[in-house]
């Protein structure tokens, strides 16, 4: 599938998630979002890839099923390789302002550790799926893994849905501008400071955090460094002209102070 759509530009709020919903582990019997549509995945980063499942969860739910994702805290490549260097395109804060503005119902976001890196695909469908959230229907990529030692695949999953009474749809990969959408390739184009090929990926501008660290603010410790060098970025009090610094520092190079929160990677000046 080719992605044709421009880049989109949300209205700016500030940071927040309004009215979103995190479910960390079940849903009670009689709760009105079970029966939901569930988006498979960990999400790091709504791309283009990830907005055609969410397209297919739309059609699927018809107006009258939630529709809800799941994605883990932390996120399982940080609890396999700890000693890895920062990755993430998000953090908690900015997955939760992107799946607010995407008017999803809630978002499950189970605890990644050892438990639930144990579970077998069998385990998974029927303890998490059917029993914690009692959805009626999953769609995931068709390259989507699950499972204890990443042994569910899509036909698994279409297998184990059949037999516990869920639908599930599966998703081809999806590229804009000759580029596969993935995460791993939103990294490589933050990495090169080609926060255009970025961006066209994401299907909107870099969402980051950036946070306090002594008398300074630096991008979230969290996150996927681009290169030193100056930005232009939108804050929720405008779009400025921001210089980021190897060890992550950012300041405005004029202009009023910046503040921790949230704000969009829109270009690399230089």
């Amino acid at each position: 599938m080719t992605w044709t759509q421009p880049i989109q530009h949300e209205q700016w709020q500030p940071a927040g998630h309004g009215g979103l919903r995190h479910v960390a582990d079940c849903l009670p019997a009689g709760d009105p979002d079970r029966g939901a549509v569930l988006l498979l995945g960990n999400f790091d980063g709504f791309h283009r890839g990830h907005q055609a499942l969410l397209d297919a969860a739309e059609i699927i739910a018809g107006g009258d099923l939630p529709i809800a994702v799941m994605s883990c805290e932390p996120h399982p490549r940080s609890f396999f390789c700890a000693a890895d260097s920062p990755f993430r395109l998000t953090t908690p804060a900015t997955k939760a302002r992107r799946f607010g503005a995407l008017g999803l119902d809630y978002v499950f976001s189970p605890t990644f550790d050892a438990a639930f890196a144990s579970l077998t695909p069998a385990e998974f469908a029927y303890r998490i799926l059917k029993q914690a959230l009692g959805i009626s229907h999953v769609v995931a990529g068709d390259d989507f893994r699950f499972g204890r030692s990443r042994a569910g695949d899509a036909d698994l999953l279409t297998h184990l849905g059949r037999s516990l009474g869920f639908g599930v749809t599966c998703v081809p990969e999806v590229s804009a501008n000759a580029q596969r959408c993935s995460s791993s390739q939103v990294r490589a184009f933050l990495r090169a400071g080609d926060l255009r090929a970025a961006n066209a990926l994401l299907g909107t501008p870099w969402l980051a955090e950036i946070v306090p660290s002594g008398s300074q603010l630096t991008l979230s410790p969290l996150l996927c460094r681009p290169p030193a060098g100056f930005y232009l970025c939108r804050t929720d009090s405008g779009i400025r002209r921001l210089h980021l610094a190897a060890d992550g520092a950012i300041a405005s190079d004029r202009g009023a102070a910046l503040a921790p929160g949230l704000l969009r990677f829109l270009d690399r000046l230089a």
